[in-house]
């Protein structure tokens, strides 16, 4: 069974969705629609841990998640180390495969999870680009300090970055069909219409936005 590490932000205004272009307090309702989402998506597959940033507004998530679901801190100067310390943490407790996702891409579609889960029999590292340039999902069969130190995080280079640094290393990887993360406002508008063909994609979310989310527009 694989194992879920789940890197969020606390939904706390202004610090979320900055680029959305969103008033501060709106952005920190679809941070928290997002968290409960993904989390509720994720938890058949396996054991689910949230690592929350930054530690002392933790109490932001815990609320949001269901019984049975871990939260720990992040812990790190940079994405990068953040994530490998709580990998880190997840592998000396249990040598499993693990899946590592943000609530970015809050309609990532169930059968992408479990590919990137079943690539992990033959190879070492699956990974799902984003349209970005970054990725929306690492999956890991063990732990490799590769795919988190020398990269540019924050920038449309990430998935070329991190690719590079695991085949130079000799790691096996798979890259898996791209999907798109909720950044701009465009992103938004695309987010808006999948729900309103599809409203069980991301069911809190799609409250949220139900609504104020047109396919012309954005939120008033």
């Amino acid at each position: 069974m694989v194992r879920i590490l789940i890197m969020t932000k606390a939904p706390l205004p202004g610090l979320v969705k900055t680029r959305l272009g969103l008033e501060p307090h709106r952005a920190a309702e679809l941070q928290r629609a997002s968290i409960m989402d993904v989390v509720a998506k994720v938890r058949s597959l396996g054991p689910v841990t949230v690592a929350g940033f930054p530690e002392e507004h933790l109490g932001l998530i815990e609320p949001l998640l269901p019984p049975g679901v871990r939260l720990m801190a992040q812990v790190g100067a940079n994405l990068g180390e953040r994530m490998y310390s709580a990998a880190g943490r997840l592998f000396a407790e249990d040598p499993g495969p693990l899946l590592i996702l943000g609530t970015d891409a809050p309609t990532l579609p169930p059968s992408r999870l479990r590919e990137a889960t079943e690539a992990l029999d033959a190879c070492e590292v699956s990974i799902v680009p984003s349209r970005d340039g970054g990725y929306v999902l690492l999956g890991l069969r063990r732990l490799f300090g590769e795919p988190f130190s020398g990269i540019t995080w924050s920038t449309e280079v990430v998935f070329r970055q991190t690719l590079q640094r695991v085949r130079e290393a000799g790691i096996s990887v798979r890259v898996l069909e791209p999907w798109y993360d909720v950044d701009t406002p465009e992103d938004l508008r695309r987010l808006g219409a999948e729900l309103e063909e599809d409203p069980g994609l991301a069911p809190h979310l799609a409250e949220v936005l139900g609504v104020a989310v047109t396919r012309e527009g954005g939120i008033p």
